[in-house]
């Protein structure tokens, strides 16, 4: 029974053996496939670094995200302006009336007064003086 058992142990033992030296063969060709594509990534993206057209195109974008950003200032400044002339004249325009409020308020007490002066007289019997 031990000698089957022995057989059997020494095939698997050849067999891992085996596929351990295909494994380290596969990942000697799987590491050296990467290092030459990793290579080739490298050379690809220093072309197009170098490419004129590429740097072309990043010049366009850069100069038109900078008059970008100028006509956004300059239009923010001017809403800013606009925004400071509408408050003045908000301002303006509250304390005008304020003003007419408070005119009309001392009018109408005037007018109160002068009212209440004639129901007086004419309780009192004094003749109405207009």
């Amino acid at each position: 029974m031990r000698t089957p058992t022995i057989a059997l142990a020494g095939v698997l033992v050849a067999l891992g053996l085996s596929a351990a030296a295909c494994s380290r063969e596969d990942a000697t060709q799987i590491k050296e496939g990467a290092q030459a594509i990793g290579g080739e990534v490298k050379q690809a993206a220093t072309d197009i670094k170098n490419d004129p057209d590429v740097k072309e195109a990043g010049t366009a974008i850069k100069d038109a995200t900078k008059d970008a950003a100028s006509e956004l200032k300059q239009t923010a400044s001017e809403a800013g302006d606009a925004a400071k002339d509408a408050s003045a004249d908000l301002k303006q325009g509250a304390k005008e009336l304020g003003d007419n409020a408070k005119q009309a308020g001392h009018q109408a007490a005037g007018e109160a007064r002068k009212a209440g002066k004639e129901a007086r007289d004419e309780i009192d019997g004094n003749p109405k003086t207009s």
